[in-house]
């Protein structure tokens, strides 16, 4: 299972839209039958499914493939509220041995080293790594029960859901049985049904850890969590995926291996700077692998994810900055550089490299919005929570002044604080004693985007001149404002700024370092720009924003060498 190097590597395709249609049908026509999503999983696992369609689905398919389809066939039978509170969402199988062979190129011995998950969920790790066992086993002449018994020793798993759990081991059955003739009844891996992260440390600790673990945001979490966690919970924000990671720095023995399939939202902003800080403090990060291709990838869901390599800090080793590649959806891997991470831990964004800018976005004398004499806050009101501070008027009062939206907002254009469903008219807040209104020029932007949008940032410009009433404005909680420093002087024009952060140049570096939709003022704040006065320059001699953005950001790193 070792991989080639650069271009030459490649990972199966991710399976096409078509099927998950098709499974989603046969999950409702199954849905309607008398027998539980175990008892439908078994029977197509063994041949015993008498539906047609079903069959004809299954049919010719590698035994992986049907695996991985077969355990998206539970997830889509179970309840829609339970799949959700358990993030039953699979691995498909390019991207389970992608990871593995991560493993082993990094040293990872097999059939010698014990390896682990922790959400083993359909077992996409552990059956294929048992059947890499049986291959070896079946060249060095060993008998099935001694790989067997190879398997129990040097693989396991924990799962919080019983019949899951049970379904993998019926999985990890059906190919042991395609294998061996003489293969036993039993599964030889342990799944131990529990919440891995309430399990206490293992007595040994392991050499590896890999695990596609759940993701999906903790609202009310238990005083467990925060106590057992807190060193990768940020402002009392828990993610489940968070918590895997910690779990498994602690289940991990020192030099041992971590092998994460993660969303790669804990690359930036405030909510995930202890994970970034603990996973530096705990290991070295050997590579953040990006996923192309969203759709599909894990049923039901889209997801930015990464796979994350990781070693667990243990004898002194040298380690060189981590690396970064893009696995496309048809198979092809391409380099694209050096990931970009703090050389202390510390709470800092990271930023993947694009393949085309440079390696390392953040560099000694970098400039900010701050070097431009900015500052960012975030939008103020939460119009359905004081919807009694607000209604819609052709004018404000005197005691109100206009609210922006994030729907007025427009690249490069004035804004104007127009309602949402009616143009002609002005949302309008009633002023209060602390009510933080904006009396002078400033940029919006929007605070979130979609995927599909071509840009992360869209900026617009207020100009105060044309803000109805004349005494200012506030803005809503899904809008950030980059306001004048009143304490220094702006070394950059504000309709420049704007225009700067219109473009491409500024919106992919902002990519790299945002894992997100969501754009933070953290984010922003942090945001590496080119030196101001060459920012200033270009924008004044040149009428292509695109190509005065480059160009600023050429001549500030020729300056920076």
């Amino acid at each position: 299972m070792s991989m080639g190097t650069g271009e030459e590597r490649r990972v199966e395709a991710v399976a096409p839209s078509r099927r998950v249609r098709e499974l989603k049908d046969l999950a409702r026509q199954l849905g309607r039958v008398r027998l539980s999503p175990l008892q439908i999983c078994e029977a197509v696992i063994t041949d015993r499914i008498a539906n047609d369609r079903v069959r004809a689905f299954f049919a010719d398919l590698p035994r992986e493939d049907k695996h991985y389809w077969i355990a998206s066939l539970y997830a889509l039978l179970i309840p829609a509220e339970r799949r959700k509170q358990l993030a039953t969402y699979f691995t498909p199988p390019h991207l389970a041995h992608y990871a593995i062979r991560l493993l082993l190129d990094e040293g990872l011995r097999l059939g010698i080293d014990r390896i682990h998950d922790p959400a083993s969920g359909g077992a996409a790790f552990l059956v294929p790594l048992a059947g890499e066992l049986i291959k070896r086993g079946r060249a060095r002449g060993q008998s099935s029960r001694q790989v067997e018994q190879l398997i129990a020793a040097t693989l396991s798993g924990a799962e919080i859901e019983p019949q899951l759990a049970r379904l993998s081991e019926l999985l990890m059955h059906d190919m042991l049985g395609q294998d061996f003739t003489h293969a036993g009844k039993g599964a030889p891996v342990s799944i131990e049904r529990c919440n891995a992260l309430k399990r206490d440390l293992p007595k040994t600790p392991y050499d590896a850890v890999i695990a596609n673990p759940p993701y999906g945001r903790v609202l009310r979490p238990e005083p467990w969590m925060l106590r057992d966690y807190a060193s990768v919970i940020s402002d009392g924000y828990v993610n489940l995926y968070a918590l895997f990671v910690e779990h498994a720095i602690r289940w991990c023995k020192p030099s041992g291996l971590i092998c994460l399939i993660i969303p790669i939202s804990f690359l930036g902003g405030p909510h995930f700077a202890a994970l970034r800080q603990r996973i530096l403090e705990a290991g070295h990060l050997l590579r953040l692998d990006l996923i192309d291709k969203r759709d599909d990838l894990f049923l039901d869901v889209l997801y930015d994810v990464a796979v994350v390599l990781v070693r667990k800090k243990g004898r002194p080793v040298r380690v060189e900055a981590p690396r970064c590649r893009l696995i496309a959806s048809d198979g092809g891997v391409t380099d694209l550089g050096r990931l970009d991470v703090p050389d202390v831990p510390n709470e800092r964004a990271w930023a993947v490299p694009d393949g085309r800018g440079p390696e390392r976005l953040f560099v000694s004398g970098s400039y900010t919005l701050a070097s431009y004499g900015y500052v960012v806050k975030a939008g103020y009101f939460v119009w359905n929570r004081e919807q009694d501070r607000y209604r819609v008027a052709k004018a404000p009062r005197r005691n109100e002044v206009p609210l922006f939206w994030a729907h007025n907002i427009r690249a490069n254009a004035t804004c104007t604080p127009h309602a949402a469903r009616d143009e002609g008219k002005v949302g309008c807040v009633e002023v209060e004693e602390l009510t933080p209104v904006i009396s002078v020029d400033a940029i919006l932007l929007q605070r979130t985007s979609n995927r599909r949008q071509k840009r992360r940032l869209i900026a617009g410009l207020v100009r105060q001149s044309k803000v109805p009433g004349g005494r200012g404005f506030v803005t809503e909680n899904h809008t950030i404002a980059i306001l004048p420093d009143p304490k220094v002087k702006q070394r950059v024009p504000l309709s420049v700024v704007c225009r700067l952060l219109n473009t491409a140049a500024v919106d992919d570096r902002f990519r790299r370092m945002s894992g997100t939709v969501s754009v933070s003022t953290r984010g922003l704040r942090e945001l590496p720009l080119p030196d101001p006065d060459l920012a200033r320059l270009y924008f004044s001699v040149l009428s292509d924003d695109e190509r005065a953005a480059e160009q600023a950001y050429k001549r500030s790193a020729l300056s920076q060498d």
